[in-house]
């Protein structure tokens, strides 16, 4: 019998959208840093000065698109402060606007992702109510009966001497040596 499916534990339509987004905004940067260097000395014989500027700008794309990635790693090892890392990953894709966004599509996924991430709940967990059948046993496992079950109490009379289990506190013969219900030792 399989156990019955919950969805992910982790933010996983963030996680891969923020990814990719982070893998798009690093390769936006890496483009914009090659065509500063191998388009510098056209640039700079229009505007002198801005093929450096398009270098930093391209370093600049490099580094968000590493924090984005960073940051959807987290959101997966840590669900818990997913609406943190959420926060980081929106604030990193505004910041991508000024330096290699990643081809647009970066930027969108990244910002989806990290919308997303903000709004993720875990979720929940039914939890076992007392008193319910296979209650506090794994749900696959025959009950303890027959040979292996605790050993038949003798019936209390009423108003005969009786003693409790200090394991359980269940009513026992004054005579028993281990408890009916449990199994303990009587003292």
């Amino acid at each position: 019998m399989s156990s019955p499916s919950y969805g992910p534990m982790f933010p996983s339509t963030a996680y891969w959208l923020s990814l990719i987004g982070g893998v798009l905004i690093l390769l936006g940067g890496l483009a914009e840093v090659l065509s500063g260097i191998l388009l510098q000395s056209t640039i700079n014989s229009i505007v002198p000065g801005a093929g450096a500027l398009v270098i930093i700008e391209g370093v600049v794309g490099l580094l968000l698109g590493l924090v984005v990635i960073y940051a959807a790693f987290r959101l997966k090892a840590q669900p818990g402060s997913a609406r943190t890392w959420g926060v980081v990953i929106i604030v990193v894709a505004l910041l991508s606007l000024f330096g290699g966004d990643g081809f647009f599509i970066g930027l969108i996924l990244t910002l989806i992702g990290g919308i997303l991430a903000v709004s993720w709940h875990p979720p929940v967990m039914p939890q076992p109510v007392y008193g319910q059948p296979g209650y506090g046993l794994p749900t696959n496992q025959p009950t303890p009966t027959g040979p292996w079950g605790p050993p038949a109490a003798p019936p209390l009379q009423p108003g005969g001497a009786q003693r409790f289990c200090s394991y359980c506190g269940s009513p026992n013969v004054a005579s028993a040596q281990f408890c009916a219900k449990c199994g303990a030792a009587m003292p």
